[in-house]
């Protein structure tokens, strides 16, 4: 994929990280991505705006924080989510309205953005904003006058099974896209990258071995 030049001579690139992550977390993860492209590129990154509780986290972030409060402590740390679920089978999402509204104030506020890179659940949030900004549905307010993205990079992405939000891949989106994705990643199997790639018509992917 072929990045086109911002408009003021540097690329103005919104990131949005993963779940249970946050701005800090996946800036360091990028530094050296960050460092490479210093002289051409402005990398925004933000936080999700929902708090996630013990009871919205699998896996081990959840028993450590049981851990620490039995013994009257904390992770030190605040987990954010661009959603959380409310159920699973079937797929109900909450939070997502929050984490839209808030972007929006993002464009409006700290914009306007080249293109958006998104790891995970911030890949299917890069998603979301390509399909808001390209058919202005109606989870966009009418206020917002940002422009399409001219690109969007999207690593272990995936699309929402809520019957709620699927609309947002009824239609092909145009954006020029690259799909990064872990033929093992055993958190975003790859067919659900995969799965999210085919809603962009002109889309390049990248895969790896490993996760």
């Amino acid at each position: 994929m072929t990045i086109p030049p911002g408009s003021r001579g540097r690329l103005r690139i919104l990131c949005l990280h993963g779940y249970e992550q946050d701005s800090t977390i996946f800036k360091t993860k990028l530094r050296q991505h960050i460092q490479i492209l210093q002289d051409i590129a402005d990398f925004v990154f933000v936080d999700a705006p929902n708090v996630l509780q013990p009871y919205d986290i699998d896996g081990m972030d959840n028993m450590a924080r049981e851990t620490a409060s039995r013994m009257g402590k904390s992770l030190g740390r605040t987990i954010k989510g661009w959603y959380w679920l409310q159920s699973a089978d079937p797929e109900k999402v909450c939070g997502l309205e929050t984490s839209i509204a808030y972007l929006e104030s993002v464009l409006e506020t700290q914009g306007p953005f080249d293109g958006v890179f998104g790891f995970s659940q911030g890949g299917l949030m890069a998603a979301v904003l390509c399909a808001l900004l390209e058919h202005r549905y109606e989870g966009l307010s009418s206020a917002c006058t940002h422009a399409r993205f001219k690109f969007a990079i999207i690593a272990s992405g995936y699309k929402l099974s809520d019957s709620k939000w699927t609309y947002l891949y009824a239609k092909p989106l145009h954006t020029p896209s690259l799909h990064m994705y872990g033929i093992l990643d055993s958190m975003i199997h790859a067919s659900k990258s995969i799965d999210l790639r085919h809603v962009f018509a002109n889309a390049q992917e990248q895969s790896t071995v490993g996760a």
